[in-house]
């Protein structure tokens, strides 16, 4: 949520320059105003060979340098201008944005705080002067001269922005979205603070609660700035589990861009893609009808027959499906069914079975993110063997129909585990290959990857024996992409994470050392190593499956900073290091005593080091509790027959009301590891927030904040505790909870660090 400011452009000073250097100063300020750098630049110099110490031609070169991506070269040239102009506001307000740009915001405020004083009615001076102060966390003096600017320029960009990011800042998201709105009511098309300004609308409606315009404010600003990935990847996690969508024109191009970017997590976009798929009226009957008699797939594709075709052939569908596991009963239940009609269709005539090819090979990579998640009946199991019988020979992909049926058979069963793999592996037939590339390319290199790990000790322990097994068994989770955003320096990222967290209590590291203790298959390291830069990340696991195939994902991302070690937590006291930060999400809470487990992270923190962790919630998890009592009295087992099964049961007759979470799209319920980890974990804790604090406190630990589930549910709970350090009070942070107790999920992400003595 910065803003972008741009600086007035250069004045030419009233001096005596000879008449061509006077031309030529005001042809560099022209350049300069149309973006001609090199040019303006150019011009400036040869003011600068007729009089070296003009200050307009200094200021010129020193506004090109800072736009050209040098801010603190611009420094000296903007300092040597004043010497001979130090009345000129305008000189101070490119100084102050040069430091701004080299992020000395201290500088930068004095900056504009000169410009300001010597240009009383100079309301853009003003305005950069808050964002300056509100920056260095100075919010009372940075209100003030937004208001200031206001009072001088009511239409004033700059100001209304970053008093609205002031005023969310302090959790008062109706005002800020007043002040975005206004800006967005008068900024012309093209003008460089209009994404900034719909971004943050945006925000503070979501904040409010107002999803779907927030939505189209978000989007709007990425069509306005497609260039800004920031706001492609915040519009990408506003669409997280959303059920509604823009109906705008331009959204399902928008989200298609969402589903190409390397930066994005497809899986945070599958409910959004569902909600435009169904915009359409033909598509959503469809839907519709499957869910109210799922028992009836097969008839209900028939008489919808044309809204079937066109949802198949929709490059947006097809998207999905090959990028993210689909997390809607209904369109599972219709995958599972073309999935069979294929299966019978492979096994008539071959005449014609070759257009189905596309199709075919979709089906088998949704079918492999979801980890084979999918029903399969006797009889469709009984099919795929006799395929692979069929298909085991010399002479395989000589039929024209080969290659359908090879595509069919990856979509029931891995092609690694299957006799089909040594002869797939030289593939000539390019539909074919992302396939293969995911089934046997990338598998093999996993296996590889492992072989050569590093571990620190076997395990052990009865507990961590059993959860290796299970995550051996099923690596989790299964992801194509992963979201991404610009690292922070180590003291910005935490005071982000902790806001009321004085600045002066976080040591400002350039290489923070970092243990990522139970890294599962990646998603938690690139998260990391995202989050703050240049971090030295040291990423262990029980689980050598999970670990190769982060090892393949960390490499394909191009992170050299990342060492994997395959370990248990029980043994990390055997390290002969300390850390600035550990990072545990979801792992403690799978120990046979996560007590213990929290005991060891402790004592490798360094004594200013930071420890986040995920612990499952009593509260927010009484639903998978109840679920979980429900299914062992079902009898389902907890492998994929069982898995598979169940779920099967609960989409065909409904589930009771204490299972209705579980099939939530935001519920891990779509494939077939993050089943397993929801409803069959071998071993779980859950934790209300006072017992957290008491464990913390028991490992010389000092708590620091909890992490809401989304903005707006901060902003509910501050709105009933306005009091500094309420987002530490372990008692009321409890007592809001069993309110509301879906205000964290059903995981806690909490921020603690070594208790410190008084002094």
């Amino acid at each position: 949520m910065v803003m972008t400011t741009r600086p007035p452009s250069p004045r030419p000073a009233a001096g005596a320059l000879p008449p061509q250097a006077m031309a030529n100063l005001r042809q560099a300020v022209a350049e300069v105003n149309a973006r001609q750098w090199s040019q303006a630049r150019a011009s400036a110099e040869r003011v600068l060979l007729v009089s070296p110490t003009d200050p307009s031609a200094l200021n010129v070169v020193g506004t090109v340098v800072m736009n050209t991506g040098r801010p603190a070269e611009a420094v000296g040239w903007f300092e040597r201008a004043i010497v001979g102009q130090p009345k000129n506001p305008f000189i101070h307000f490119n100084l102050g944005e040069a430091h701004r740009r080299a992020e000395a915001h201290a500088k930068a405020a004095t900056c504009f705080q000169r410009a300001a004083a010597l240009k009383p009615d100079f309301a853009e001076a003003h305005a950069s002067a808050g964002d300056a102060l509100r920056l260095l966390g100075r919010r009372g003096e940075a209100e003030r001269c937004y208001r200031a600017a206001l009072r001088r320029d009511p239409a004033s960009l700059g100001a209304l922005n970053g008093l609205g990011l002031l005023l969310l800042q302090q959790d008062a998201p109706a005002p800020a979205a007043e002040h975005f709105a206004a800006g967005c009511a008068v900024v012309p098309e093209g003008h460089p603070i209009r994404p900034a300004l719909l971004t943050n609308l945006g925000l503070a409606q979501l904040r409010l609660g107002h999803g779907r315009e927030g939505l189209t404010a978000l989007a709007r600003a990425v069509e306005a700035d497609p260039a800004n990935a920031e706001g492609w990847r915040r519009l990408a996690g506003a669409l997280r589990d959303t059920r509604i969508a823009p109906a705008t024109a331009g959204f399902r191009s928008v989200l298609e861009s969402l589903f190409e970017r390397a930066d994005i997590n497809p899986r945070n976009l599958a409910t959004a893609a569902i909600a435009v798929l169904r915009q359409d009226p033909k598509i959503d009957a469809l839907l519709a009808a499957i869910s109210h008699d799922p028992r009836a797939v097969a008839t209900t594709l028939e008489q919808h027959a044309e809204a079937a075709s066109r949802l198949v052939e929709d490059r947006l569908f097809r998207t999905l499906l090959i990028t993210a596991p689909v997390p809607d009963i209904a369109v599972e239940l219709l995958l599972t069914q073309l999935r069979a009609d294929l299966l019978g269709l492979a096994a008539g005539p071959t005449a014609g079975l070759g257009e189905e090819l596309e199709l075919a090979v979709t089906l088998a990579r949704q079918a492999f993110l979801n980890e084979y998640v999918l029903f399969t009946s006797p009889d469709e199991w009984t099919r795929v063997e006799s395929l692979i019988a069929e298909l085991d020979r010399d002479d395989l992909g000589a039929d024209t129909g080969d290659a359908v049926r090879i595509a069919l058979v990856a979509a029931y069963r891995p092609l690694a585990a299957s006799p089909l793999a040594v002869r797939l592996r030289t593939p000539d037939d390019p539909a074919l290959a992302d396939l293969l590339r995911e089934q046997l390319v990338e598998p093999a290199e996993e296996a590889r990857l492992r072989a050569d790990l590093p571990s620190l000790r076997a395990a052990s322990d009865v507990v961590s024996l059993a959860v290796k097994q299970q995550y051996e068994q099923n690596p989790y989770p299964r992801w194509t992409r992963c979201t991404l955003s610009e690292p922070h320096a180590f003291r910005a990222a935490i005071g982000s994470a902790l806001p009321e967290l004085p600045s002066r209590e976080v040591p400002g590291l350039d290489r923070p050392r970092v243990l990522i203790a139970g890294c599962g298959t990646g998603l938690e390291t690139l998260r990391v190593a995202s989050t703050y830069r240049d971090a030295q990340i040291l990423a262990i696991d029980l689980s050598a499956a999970s670990l190769g195939y982060a090892m393949r994902k960390t490499a394909e991302y191009g992170l050299t900073g990342v060492e994997h070690l395959q370990a248990d937590i029980l043994h990390l006291s055997a390290l002969d290091e300390r850390f600035d930060l550990i990072d545990s999400f979801g792992v403690l809470h799978h120990m046979a005593q996560p007590a213990r487990g929290l005991q060891i992270l402790a004592g490798l923190l360094k004594p200013q080091g930071f420890l986040s962790i995920g612990l499952y919630s009593q509260i927010g998890r009484r639903a998978i509790v109840e679920a979980r009592v429900q299914i062992a009295r079902s009898g389902h087992a907890g492998d994929p027959e069982g898995i598979r099964a169940l779920r099967r049961m609960l989409m065909l007759d409904g589930a009771p009301p204490a299972l209705d979470g579980v099939l939530s799209p935001a519920s891990d319920f779509w494939t077939l590891s993050d089943c397993r980890d929801l409803l069959f974990h071998v071993n779980e804790h859950r934790f209300t927030l006072p017992q957290i604090g008491q464990m913390l406190d028991d490992a010389g630990l000092e708590f620091l904040g909890v992490k809401f589930g989304h903005g707006a549910d901060q902003t509910r709970y501050l709105g009933t505790a306005r009091r500094p350090g309420a987002l530490g009070d372990l008692d009321r942070l409890h007592r809001h909870e069993l309110q509301h107790p879906e205000v964290f999920g059903d995981t806690y992400r909490l921020w603690a660090r070594p208790r410190r003595r008084a002094r």
